[in-house]
């Protein structure tokens, strides 16, 4: 029987190999300098991963019914759902054709294509590989980059993952040291979009609850939830917490981190840190999600559960 999960991790760079394709396109693709991306799961994730590749982007995320209350004149809306059907993802299109918006579109097909293809829209249908939509990442941001008319940063990824070594190790270590822990990931602010990918892959791949927060707002209040004493020790000690470090991070982002990962040390609270690893942040978005993916598998593994399908997921959508 494939595992089809350990074979969507090793085929992970072979998605940075992939050359998008506009349809629908007459001549050249119209310069934009704002954006905006719909997505919702996986594909929302993708939104996320641009802010962090380029933080100097003039680009909106939204996840979730309709449009966001401002004005988005002037901007290139792409509306990403992998596989065409996202409910959340549809209205929004919707409400972004009666307003006259410029859109495009991003799917392996499904109704979002579809409905493309009947308005003259602009549409990439990325590969159906029959992966998940949390692990299409490559596919999507690409795709992505391609509106974007970012071709350098499109080579950036494309070097960046024919470098990504195999870290499956590293992963399964970490795997081995969250069993029966729920993982808080921490990290700074900027480096959000990662400590997220990191929460939903506990959370899909793993089959955990798993949680995240960013710095130093989580200085403000989280962190006296863990001041753990007799009488909430039973309940603190149950969580285990990612400190995700980056040598780009604020000096007092850096120093907040240490200071806190001994206060919780000292309160036998389990701590785990990760170096951020790459020469730029293409490099450190492709070994991060690397590791996340084997940590997830594995965990999954010493759990005995399924890694790569989602019933509970699919079980609230067939009650909606």
């Amino acid at each position: 029987m494939k595992d089809k999960m350990r074979e969507a991790i090793e085929s992970f760079q072979e998605q940075f190999r992939y050359e998008p394709k506009i349809s629908n396109l007459v001549g050249s693709l119209a310069k934009f300098d704002k954006f905006a991306i719909f997505g919702m799961g996986g594909s929302g994730l993708i939104g996320d991963a641009l802010n962090f590749l380029k933080p100097e982007l003039d680009l909106l995320t939204h996840k979730g019914y309709g449009l966001p209350k401002i004005d988005l004149s002037g901007r290139l809306l792409i509306f990403i759902s992998y596989s065409g059907n996202t409910e959340e993802v549809l209205d929004a299109f919707e409400k972004a054709l009666e307003k006259g918006h410029h859109i495009a579109v991003i799917s392996t097909g499904g109704e979002l294509i579809k409905r493309a293809k009947k308005v003259g829209a602009l549409y990439i249908e990325i590969p159906k590989t029959g992966i998940q939509p949390r692990m299409a990442t490559g596919y999507m941001i690409l795709a992505a980059l391609e509106f974007f008319s970012e071709g350098s940063l499109k080579k950036e990824l494309s070097s960046a993952a024919a470098r990504l070594k195999n870290i499956e190790s590293g992963g399964e270590l970490m795997a081995k040291n969250l069993i029966g822990k729920v993982p808080v990931i921490y990290s700074s602010r900027e480096n959000s979009a990662l400590a997220y990918n990191w929460k939903t892959k506990f959370n899909e791949t793993g089959k955990i609850p798993a949680f995240f927060n960013t710095f130093s707002e989580l200085n403000h209040n989280e962190i006296s939830g863990f001041d753990s004493i007799s009488t909430t020790k039973d309940l603190t000690s149950k969580f285990a917490f990612i400190f995700i470090k980056d040598k780009e991070d604020h000096p007092r982002v850096t120093k907040r981190m240490k200071v806190l990962e001994d206060m919780y040390k000292k309160r036998d609270l389990l701590t785990l840190t990760v170096n951020l690893e790459g020469k730029n942040r293409s490099e450190k978005l492709i070994n991060a999600i690397s590791l996340i993916d084997w940590s997830a598998y594995h965990l999954a593994k010493l759990y005995i559960v399924e890694s790569n399908e989602v019933p509970l997921i699919e079980e609230f959508k067939k009650k909606l």
